[in-house]
């Protein structure tokens, strides 16, 4: 499962993120041993699953049913495709970073007003939780201030979790179709394909805060995410 805390990376000017208030992760589909435990464990309260709807009707989400948490549903890919300018090569997945910053703005600030709200733990997650899930854990991670190396080794460590999803994802493109060769340039999660996308936030938008402002997010999210998520005591 690629699922992990954003507690603990170092923030700029000192300090770290504050652990157990907020995962990222792969679309949890099907209950493992001991996970309803481990989940009331963590206190999770809300999730925010950033899929598109037939994704959610293929595979179900498994905590939509679960007592206590509340999913919501925010879609990504489908404002980049409403926007009529979806990138040129359909396998380039830093183009679609690049995009979605483009165009999928207000879903982004959506998110960030659910994550900001949470009376628990918040989870966030897409399929894979590399893509969707990374442009978001990137503007959550500039937002509060996390340290640009920490914000490029936080993504690339899905590349050493991400395997048997990956499997899974080409067996089911092969089945409809589509060649492994066009499609494992999707799977991917190296430091190279998130670098673009932290520097076109910075010189195209201005960094975390002001793009999700400018896109609907309220001072009240922004600032309640960074008091949730920062620990500015020093690190031991």
């Amino acid at each position: 499962m690629n699922a992990r805390d954003l507690g603990g990376l170092p923030l700029r000017g000192g300090g770290r993120t504050r652990v157990g208030h907020l995962y990222r992760s792969d679309a949890p589909l099907r209950w493992e041993h001991g996970d309803p435990e481990r989940l009331e464990r963590l206190g999770l309260s809300t999730v925010v699953d950033l899929r598109e709807l037939h994704e959610l009707e293929r595979e179900p989400n498994v905590l939509a049913t679960t007592a206590g948490v509340r999913v919501h549903h925010v879609e990504v890919w489908r404002r980049i495709h409403a926007s009529g300018i979806a990138p040129s090569d359909p396998w380039d997945i830093t183009a679609f970073y690049l995009a979605a910053l483009d165009h999928a703005g207000d879903a982004f600030a959506q998110a960030i007003e659910v994550l900001a709200g949470a009376p628990g733990a918040a989870l966030f997650h897409c399929t894979a939780g590399k893509d969707r899930t990374g442009v978001l854990a990137l503007l959550v991670l500039d937002l509060v201030g996390v340290d640009r190396d920490a914000v490029i080794e936080d993504f690339a460590l899905t590349e050493t979790r991400i395997e048997p999803i990956r499997e899974r994802l080409l067996r089911d493109a092969e089945l409809r179709g589509i060649a492994k060769r066009d499609f494992i340039r999707l799977l991917g999660a190296t430091p190279d394909l998130i670098e673009p996308a932290i520097d076109h936030l910075e010189r195209r938008h201005g960094g975390a805060e002001a793009y999700l402002h400018r896109h609907g997010a309220s001072d009240r999210a922004l600032a309640g995410l960074r008091t949730k998520l920062r620990d500015p005591s020093p690190s031991r």
